[in-house]
């Protein structure tokens, strides 16, 4: 994913960071479960679906960190973000 410009502070990497090991996780979590049959069906879809939620969280949280972030504002941005 790219950020068209932005500059991003150390909390909002560590959030993207957090967010997309999560994501990866619960993506190869699907792998494995196959390998041990029907016996925790539940708790791996219950896992990973935690882990994709936990994942869109952190990485929709490090877009609002890079919104905020000081650098990415403009002088004439008057709160509403238009003129007129």
């Amino acid at each position: 994913m790219r950020f068209a410009g932005r500059t991003l502070t150390p909390k909002a990497r560590r959030l993207f960071a957090i967010g997309n090991l999560c994501l990866a996780t619960g993506l190869t979590l699907s792998i494995f479960d196959k390998d041990l049959g029907l016996h925790h069906a539940a708790l791996y879809d219950a896992v990973r679906g935690f882990l994709l939620g936990l994942a869109i969280a952190f990485n929709f949280g490090a877009l609002g960190f890079a919104r905020n972030c000081p650098e990415n504002r403009t002088r004439t941005e008057n709160g509403s973000g238009s003129e007129g």
